[in-house]
């Protein structure tokens, strides 16, 4: 490598590759719903329909979301951000978040109004059949983004499937309401503008849900112990690492970057120290794709260095020194 150039950049994430697949097909899917739900809810005189349709309207503006901050995190390093773009997924997360609570607003307020109404209406069958076959679709829609966002650990994809769940649930509550509407008369019919009121409280704890991760992820909060322990298990077992301290995690919108203190023997050359700690780096980077950087600083395994940790008991070498 001349002087002056720039180390490779990592390559892209499979959650970023993948997952703009992913909300492609999010996107068209929810734009077709969106229009069929409204069209059919208004000439039927559904107004869980039209609720329903507004939420797939909402999940379209998320899609976009989703695609842009895809799109700008997957862009590489550069002078302005030299440690990459990956925010930009947490931030789509924040508008997603953002945009199922005001939903949720909107949602409440038109349904509380549309309660204190004296007239009643009894909708059209075609609502009935339209609220059905979205629900079948969104279902659908909702298992194959889910899946998805497991194998990818993805969290953009984890909150798409989330609001796709909450719009399966839109279509099953307006299914239950026009049904009803149909079998009990105008008497009834209220059943179809209260969905709305137990949709907007639904939508609005997952909203908040989102919202909250979005903010962790920005804050730098550390992940799950869980996921930390699965991280850090691969440290020990490669030869030569006798023992680590001062491991840490953040989230970078839907990637990790790991840093931590690696101890060697102390009469290690500084070459063959750093062969053990490229080892670490890549035996994470190997059983962990989500993982986009690990930085790792060397020190000699000394009693001056060496510190009392669980971890350390796992090799009797080490323990022996610490003493």
């Amino acid at each position: 490598m001349s002087q002056g150039e720039q180390p490779p950049s990592p390559p892209l994430p499979p959650s970023y590759r993948e997952g703009l697949g992913v909300t492609r097909v999010s996107l068209v899917v929810n734009a077709g719903l969106a229009v069929a739900k409204m069209t059919v809810g208004y000439a039927a005189h559904s107004q869980a329909l039209i609720a329903d349709g507004l939420h797939s309207l909402a999940d379209l503006t998320s899609d976009v979301a989703g695609l842009v901050g895809f799109k700008l995190a997957a862009k590489p390093g550069d002078a302005d951000h030299p440690y990459g773009h990956h925010r930009y997924v947490s931030l789509a997360c924040l508008f997603i978040a953002g945009m199922v609570l005001v939903f949720c607003a909107v949602l409440i307020w038109t349904s509380a109004r549309n309660l204190m109404e004296h007239a009643s209406v009894v909708p059209g069958w075609p609502a009935l059949v339209v609220a059905a076959g979205a629900m079948v679709v969104k279902e659908v829609l909702c298992r194959y983004v889910s899946w998805k966002a497991r194998v990818l650990k993805s969290r953009v994809l984890a909150a798409a499937a989330l609001d796709h769940r909450a719009d399966v649930l839109a279509s099953l509550l307006a299914v239950v309401a026009i049904a009803a509407a149909h079998i009990g008369g105008p008497s009834w019919a209220f059943l179809d503008k209260a969905v709305g009121l137990a949709l907007g409280g639904y939508l609005a704890m997952q909203g908040a849900k989102i919202f909250r991760q979005a903010c962790a992820d920005l804050l730098d909060a550390a992940p799950e112990e869980a996921i930390l322990n699965d991280l850090r298990e691969h440290i020990l077992a490669v030869p030569g690492a006798l023992a680590y301290h001062d491991f840490r995690a953040r989230r970078l919108g839907d990637v990790y970057e790991v840093d931590l203190h690696l101890q060697v023997e102390p009469d290690l050359t500084v070459e063959a120290g750093h062969d053990i700690a490229s080892g670490v780096k890549r035996a994470i980077l190997k059983r962990h794709p989500e993982v986009f950087e690990v930085l790792i600083h060397l020190e000699p395994a000394s009693r001056g260095h060496l510190k009392r940790e669980g971890v350390y008991d796992e090799k009797p070498e080490v323990k022996a020194k610490v003493g």
